[in-house]
């Protein structure tokens, strides 16, 4: 193991492993209702690049009135951008805008500034650290599998 903070070798186990977690914890918080909502807009919109209110609605199981609300909050505070579907004179399109990637990448840093040991009983073996993170990482990729053939 590496102790000289100048070289990195890239992340650790233990870094592995919480990076999965929280990843498994916002796929998981995605299933809350509405509190968080504008964050779970966020997150969503950043995993899947853009939605319609009625995909959004759908994916956090809110009613599109809450939906609709809470994306035109976000939209005057320029954290996303919603316009017109192509080929649906209807339809829109929610976005994230830069800011709002940013602000999501800002709480992703808070959550991982001092993140909680996983195993603190085990935190000396890199075995354990590295199988929790694969087993975590495993089960993220099963819940996003799952979600996408629904």
């Amino acid at each position: 193991m590496n102790d000289d903070p100048d070289q990195t070798s890239g992340p650790s186990a233990d870094e592995e492993a919480t990076a999965a977690m929280l990843e498994l914890w916002e796929n998981l918080e995605l299933r809350r209702e509405p509190a968080g909502l504008a964050h779970r807009i966020l997150v969503l919109l950043e995993h899947f690049g853009r939605l319609s209110p009625g995909r959004l609605a759908q994916l956090l199981r809110v009613p599109t009135t809450s939906l609709s609300r809470m994306t035109a909050k976000l939209a005057q505070a320029g954290l996303v951008t919603s316009a017109p579907a192509p080929g649906d004179g209807r339809g829109r399109i929610v976005t994230a805008t830069r800011a709002g990637r940013q602000l999501l990448a800002e709480m992703r840093a808070e959550r991982l500034a001092e993140p909680p040991p996983l195993l603190p009983e085990h935190a000396e073996n890199e075995a354990v650290r590295a199988g929790l993170a694969g087993l975590v990482a495993a089960l993220h990729r099963s819940l996003r599998d799952h979600e996408g053939n629904r």
